[in-house]
């Protein structure tokens, strides 16, 4: 079975796994909810999976940090 983008999204909007996103000088430049949030920036889920179980070190020079649904909040604003 192949799931639609559209699909895949609405089935994404139900699970928060928040991360950010740092880049080579320890910066967060990024927060996502979910790793299909960031595939419209053009990351790939599956190597952001990777990164944050620690099967791979970075993607696209990035690395990956999971954080609380609390600390996603706070960085979009929302309390």
């Amino acid at each position: 079975m192949t799931w639609s983008k559209e699909s895949r999204e609405k089935q994404s909007n139900r699970f928060i796994n928040p991360f950010k996103v740092i880049d080579y000088r320890g910066e967060v430049i990024a927060v996502y909810k979910n790793s299909v949030q960031a595939e419209k920036d053009g990351f790939q889920s599956n190597a952001i999976r990777q990164v944050l179980n620690g099967r791979a070190k970075s993607h696209k020079g990035f690395t990956f940090e999971r954080i609380s649904v609390d600390e996603y909040l706070e960085y979009i604003g929302e309390e």
